[in-house]
């Protein structure tokens, strides 16, 4: 794998991840972001019925952002972990180089394309 490919991978993994935190640190309740200790905030709208099922509604989908970006979030560390070790760039799956491509449009990548559509 091509040092240059790496370091450009690296670059947008670590722009990326201090995005996400301090989107998780946005929504909620927690000031310092600490993955496991983290909760979507609960916005109240009013005291009517329908108040109540806009307030439902918005944390349920603050709930899936949150989920999402955590998930997001644990690929990059993955990634900038097997960067850090010298894995980067090879297939969980199936052990062959990734496609430059690829990890340049999805650097979080941890599967060929190949073993990504099996």
């Amino acid at each position: 794998m091509d040092n240059s490919i790496i370091d450009q991978a690296k670059l947008k993994l670590l722009d990326d991840q201090g995005k996400i935190v301090a989107q998780l640190e946005e929504m909620t309740q927690k000031k310092s972001f600490d993955k496991d200790k983290v909760q979507a905030k609960w916005q109240e709208v009013g005291d009517k019925d329908e108040d109540s099922a806009v307030e439902v509604a918005d944390f349920q989908d603050k709930i899936s952002l949150e989920r999402n970006l955590e998930t997001s979030l644990e690929k990059i560390e993955k990634a900038l972990d097997k960067i850090s070790k010298g894995l980067y760039g090879k297939c969980d799956q199936c052990g062959q180089e990734i496609e430059t491509n690829r990890l340049l449009a999805y650097p979080e990548a941890g599967r060929c394309l190949k073993c990504h559509h099996k």
